[in-house]
């Protein structure tokens, strides 16, 4: 919901975004900084892949600062608002108990989980901003009114890739209003959470995170790290070999399971997006995959720095 709340928010955005030409990154002291990180993230297809909608939350609480990202494909059209610079409060969230609460300062984007971490029952996000109709997003607001919520209903989870990290796959029920045109969707969907006091996005990546009917999966490519899950109901397989093709419109991807089946797919870009991160490009793909004989929606997400993303088990250059 739009509240003088959230409106009292966007002017100190954007003006905290301002920078000067030639200057460092707006988020520079996020580089190798070694403190609490709260990150949790929603997303949503339709069923047909076209209606997309991702939210991302990741609060600095002993630098009472947040990360706000909202992006949405609606109708064709693909709406981002990026913040690095939120005010988040000093406290850090305690994520333990039956439920959990996680917000800016100013509520412009809020992540509620109901049940334990290791057992969800629900979830509901909802955020608001002044997004960019670009899908080069670029720090602080836009010229469109965007509110968007999520109604998430769990249906697996897996814990373990990496520390810290609940990755939980269901339903979501999706609502996206733009400039006071409302546009409602439901599907496959997403919701995780992972604290860590590790510095964030230090080397290059592939990740991909898979949403079906019956089944999920998440993969991770960096230099020294190959590997993953298939979530098949509540059984987990572990990954013990992944390739995949380096960015295109359509994506090669080979999978080999620990129990020895291998599975064989592409990846179809249905929206490509950028967004900054420390003096780097972030690039997100909006998915449709076929896998192993099963249809998936979600994202394959690549960081490419320094000597690049090993796709095919090699170190590519960083251009890829």
């Amino acid at each position: 919901m739009w509240t003088r709340r959230s409106a009292l928010f966007l002017p100190l955005a954007a003006g905290a975004c301002a920078t000067l030409p030639g200057g460092p990154p707006l988020d520079a002291q996020f580089t190798n900084i070694e403190t609490l990180s709260e990150s949790v993230h929603s997303g949503v297809s339709s069923d047909d892949g076209e209606q997309r909608l991702t939210m991302r939350l990741c609060r600095y609480p002993q630098l009472d600062l947040a990360w706000l990202w909202m992006h949405a494909r609606i109708d064709g059209q693909f709406y981002s608002f990026v913040n690095h610079i939120a005010p988040s409060g000093t406290d850090a969230t305690v994520v333990d108990g039956d439920s959990v609460r996680y917000a800016d300062a100013a509520n412009s984007l809020v992540f509620e989980r109901k049940g334990k971490v290791s057992a969800p029952t629900s979830a509901m996000v909802s955020g608001a901003c002044l997004a960019r109709k670009s899908a080069t997003s670029a720090f602080g607001n836009g010229d469109q009114r965007m509110e968007a919520t999520i109604a998430f209903s769990p249906e697996r989870l897996y814990s373990g890739l990496n520390k810290g990290r609940t990755e939980v796959f269901g339903k979501g029920l999706a609502t996206v209003t733009i400039n006071g045109r409302r546009v409602e969707f439901s599907g496959p969907a997403q919701f995780h959470e992972q604290g860590q006091t590790n510095p964030r996005f230090t080397a290059a990546f592939c990740y991909m995170t898979l949403w079906g009917d019956g089944a999920a999966s998440t993969m991770l490519i960096t230099a020294r790290r190959r590997e993953g899950y298939l979530l098949e109901g509540d059984k987990a397989t572990e990954v013990s070999a992944v390739v995949i093709d380096p960015p295109a419109p359509h994506r090669a991807i080979s999978v080999t399971l620990a129990d020895g089946r291998e599975l064989g797919g592409e990846a179809s870009v249905v929206q490509a997006y950028t967004l900054p991160m420390v003096g780097n490009t972030w690039r997100g793909h909006m998915v449709n995959v076929e896998l192993g004989g099963r249809r998936f929606r979600g994202h394959v997400n690549d960081y490419i720095i320094g000597d690049g993303v090993p796709y095919r088990g090699t170190i590519l250059p960083a251009s890829g």
